[in-house]
């Protein structure tokens, strides 16, 4: 069962069950080495951490996604949520799309009441593809980004019957789209929870969940 979004270099995550496998996102520069010690990373500047990042910073992520082989460009993306500078979220995350685009690697993106923005940013990349993890967009955009290329993350936030929009968008969309994750909860194990939950609403097994879920990683990050 894949992971497709998991900080397990954070310091409070519990370790990864030795037969399961998870795609580790860094979010900036200070933790660049460290993602490096899992066999599936990604490298990227994550919008809540780009005030402490410069040109400089740009320059350091492309050297390193061309000599560290990561699988993925990210943590990146926009957080309108957040009291950060717009501009320079939209200038960063651009980047980074273009360094996609160079290297022709998939993006791992965060996108907080930012949703519309990020779907226009990718429009001008339309070779570009990759997973909105922790989606949180409408059903609209859900569609959009699906017919765009794009595959949605679910975490943990399935399980609360309170979030009946993202329960009925996770429940709609085909299974070809689909990725589950854990983010940065503490128990990464508990991706089962997401599977059995998203499987109950899909009215499918978990195994055929898993598989398919699996299958779309494998083929959206390349993994061996």
């Amino acid at each position: 069962m894949i992971n497709s979004h998991a900080h397990l270099d954070f310091n409070h995550i519990h370790t990864l069950a030795e037969n399961s496998v998870a795609i580790v996102p860094s979010v900036g520069k200070q933790n660049w080495q460290q993602v490096q010690m899992y066999p599936y990373f990604a490298l990227g500047i994550h919008p809540w951490s780009l005030e402490s990042h410069t040109q400089q910073d740009l320059d350091a992520l492309e050297y390193l996604i061309k000599c560290s082989n990561p699988i993925a460009i990210g943590e990146c993306g926009l957080d309108f949520a957040k009291d950060i500078d717009k501009n320079k979220q939209l200038y960063i995350f651009e980047c980074q799309l273009q360094l996609a685009e160079t290297y022709k690697l998939p993006v791992i993106i965060h996108a907080v009441k930012a949703t519309e923005e990020v779907i226009l940013l990718l429009k001008k990349y339309p070779k570009v593809t990759g997973e909105i993890h922790g989606f949180s967009g409408s059903e609209v955009q859900a569609n959009t980004l699906v017919n765009m290329g794009f595959y949605l993350g679910f975490g943990l936030q399935i399980l609360n019957n309170k979030s009946l929009r993202l329960r009925k968008i996770a429940q709609n969309l085909a299974l070809e789209s689909l990725l589950i994750e854990t983010d940065d909860h503490v128990n990464p194990n508990d991706l089962i929870l997401v599977a059995e939950n998203i499987a109950q609403l899909k009215q499918i097994s978990v195994e055929n969940l898993n598989k398919q879920c699996d299958n779309n990683a494998i083929l959206l990050f390349g993994l061996q």
